[in-house]
Formats: structure tokens, sequence, C-alpha cells
């Protein structure tokens, strides 16, 4: 009896046992299913939003592409449309000073001491400025004396109350000559432009030269000068032997190499024509200044030829210095400019070194310095030529440092 008691409590306790290590069981079964559903979820969730940020990064990284595209292809078409140009379109004038004028000495209301004319005129204000307004259909010209053969003439125009009224046919020019004289030169050129926007030559510069039997000369050259007119305008003209050269507000408006030819400019002319003083029309000069120049580039070579040491170049070889570049651009630009103009490149060396191999790198750096013209410059190769001449043609001693220096040269002479 107390066996049976015995087993049934044992097997009363195994069953509470049992049923609570099945409801243990059950319990860590729900909450696996349920960390198993969590982690399904976070999976599923994970994946969702992945691809959703995938999307989101795809579509960033599609319209930065895009935007990196379209800027790179706007970048691309502004530097396509936006080129570099230079020009040698301004003169700056930085010789010894010959002349100079502004009236200081002369009372307002007189004609000037240091000038002639053979229509009048007077020393007027303009903005606390002495000027001398000029008469119209009158010449006028400074006691300069012979100017020399390259110089260059600044002056102030100074124009106002110049609209429609009464001047039809007038102008305003500068003449040169090789006489002194109030008259019409028998010899001479000029350049002018009319005062008159109703002028069938409105806008233009009107360019001639006379009394030679060579390079005759008669041009309208296109110029806004009607904007110009009612202010004050600057010109700077640049005389080289033949080649006139005329600046206005710093932008180059004329460049003649042979308008002046037989010393043309020796002597300078003004003049105003067609005017009305009744209209208050008013015309004048000030801030006149003449400086001697040195001989433009073009002048020499056609002369008989141009050297420089200021071409460089690395020791034993035919690489241009960068530093080089300026003299060697301003040298083009004298060929750009005169497409006519073919000339021959000579290398030179000092004596240092080998004679045969000296001959050979002179021949080298004269080809290196034609190849920069053609290649940089765009310069027609059938225009040029080149040389060397090595050490045989010295300028100086090559004994010292400075006159190896001098010797180590490159020459620029006309084909002709």
């Amino acid at each position: 009896m107390r066996t049976i008691f015995l087993c049934i409590i044992l097997f009363c306790f195994t069953n509470v046992l049992q049923a609570q290590f099945i409801e243990k069981l059950g319990k860590k079964a729900e909450k696996a299913a349920e960390r198993t559903v969590e982690r399904r979820v976070e999976r599923e969730t994970s994946k969702k939003t992945d691809k959703a940020l995938d999307k989101v990064f795809e579509e960033d990284k599609s319209t930065k592409e895009t935007t990196k595209k379209s800027s790179s292809k706007t970048e691309k078409n502004n530097a396509q449309s936006k080129k570099e140009i230079v020009t040698g379109s301004q003169f700056f004038p930085g010789g010894n000073v010959i002349y100079s004028e502004t009236f200081s000495q002369d009372a307002t209301g007189d004609f000037p001491a240091n000038w002639e004319t053979n229509s009048g005129g007077e020393v007027i204000v303009v903005d606390g400025n002495k000027a001398l307004q000029l008469n119209p259909n009158g010449n006028y010209i400074a006691k300069t004396g012979k100017l020399p053969e390259n110089y260059a003439l600044e002056f102030d125009l100074i124009t106002e109350n110049l609209d429609y009224k009464a001047l039809s046919g007038s102008g305003f020019g500068v003449v040169f000559s090789g006489e002194k004289t109030l008259n019409k030169p028998k010899k001479g050129g000029k350049f002018g432009f009319s005062l008159w926007k109703g002028s069938s030559v409105s806008n233009k510069i009107q360019v001639e030269n006379w009394g030679n039997s060579t390079s005759k000369i008669n041009n309208s050259i296109p110029f806004q000068m009607q904007e110009k007119l009612n202010s004050v305008m600057h010109f700077t003209v640049v005389v080289n032997s033949s080649r006139l050269r005329v600046y206005i507000d710093n932008e180059k408006v004329i460049d003649l190499p042979s308008l002046l030819t037989n010393n043309l400019g020796n002597y300078i002319q003004f003049y105003l024509k067609g005017t009305d003083a009744k209209e208050n029309h008013i015309v004048a000069l000030s801030n006149i200044k003449i400086t001697e120049e040195g001989e433009d580039i073009r002048s020499k070579i056609l002369k008989g030829g141009f050297s420089t040491n200021q071409i460089l170049f690395d020791s034993g070889s035919d690489k241009i210095k960068k530093e080089s570049f300026e003299i060697i651009e301003k040298i083009g630009k004298v060929l750009q400019e005169d497409r006519s103009m073919q000339i021959n490149i000579i290398g030179h060396t000092d004596s240092d070194g080998d004679e045969v191999k000296n001959m050979t790198l002179s021949k080298a750096r004269a080809a290196a310095v034609m190849n920069y013209f053609i290649d940089k410059m765009s310069i027609d190769k059938n225009r040029l030529q080149f040389q060397g001449r090595g050490e045989d043609e010295p300028i100086a001693t090559n004994s010292t440092t400075e006159g190896k220096a001098q010797n180590r040269r490159v020459e620029f002479k006309a084909i002709q």
C-alpha cells in the first residue's frame, strides 16, 4: 500500500515536472518563434529599406552625374565660346619728350605763341585745362622744327555741340609732309574724319597720300567715330619712317606700313573745315606731346636686318627658354601685320666648343624660332627661311663673357 502511494506521488510529481517542462518549452518555442518572425520582418524590412535607399542613392548619383555632365558640357561650351584673343592694340610712348604744349603760358582768348595758322583760333579753358580752339577752314602747325624719323604724337581732341545743324562737309584731320607749310603740301599723307553724323562717310576714317610715284593710298577705314564725338578723345600717332599707326583711346584704328614713304613724317599739320562758330561748334586741341621713339622692328628688318640676343636657349640645345617668347612674338606680330614680308632667320653662336657643332647648333636654333612662328603664330612657312652661321660672324670679342653673350644671337633679314 505504501509502495502504491509512493508511486502515485511520484507519477503526479513527474506529470507536474513534465507539464512545467512542456510549459517552459512552449514559452521558449513561442519566444523563438517570435524572434524568428521578428528577424524575418527585420530582414524583409531591411531588404525593402535597402532597395528604397539604393533607389534614392542611384537617383541622386544619376542626378549628380547628369548635373556633372551638363556642367562639364556647359564649361566645355563656355571654353569653346570664350577664346583668349591677344592683340597688340595699345601703344604707350616711352621715349624722350622733344615737344610739349599745355598752353599754360598763353592768355585765354589769345592765339598761342608757339603755333602758326592761316585761319586764327584762341586759347579756351575746358574743365580747368587750357586748349586751342580751332577756327573752321584753318590749318595749324606747332613750332616743333623738323621731327625725327621715329616719334609718337599724343593729343586730346575736345569736341562739343557737334550734332546735325550746319555741319555738312565738316571734318578734322592730321597731315604729314616733308615740308613746313600752312598750305596743302606738294607731297604728303593724312588721316581725317567727318564731324557730321549725316555724312555719307560717317563712321569712317579717310587715309590718303599724294605726290609719290609709289605706294599710292586712298581709302576709308571703318571706325565708330560718331560715338566718340561731343567728348574728349585721346590720340596716339606713331610714325616709324614710312609707317603710320593711329590709336584712339588706346585702340589701334590705323596701321599702314607705307603711307608716309619718301620722308613724309617730318612735319605735322592739323586742319579743321566746315564747322560754324555761330552754332557754338567746338573743336579744340590740348595736352600735346611729342616723344622720340626707337625704330620699330619692321623698319629695322626692312632696312637691312634686325638681330637680338634676347632669344635664349638651354645650354648646348635648340630648346627656346620661355623668357624669350615675348620678343619672338613681337617679331611674329610684324609678320602677321605685313603679310607681304618674307624673312630669313639666321642663328649665331659664340666660339666655345667645336666649330662644326656650333654650326649645327646655330642652324637648329634658327629652325626652332622659325617653327615657333609656324606652330604658335600661324605664319605661312613659305614666307620663312633659316640658316646657321655658327661662330663665323662675331659682332664682339669672344674673350669676355659679355662679348660671348652678344655673339649668341638670332638675326632677321628681309628676303627681297
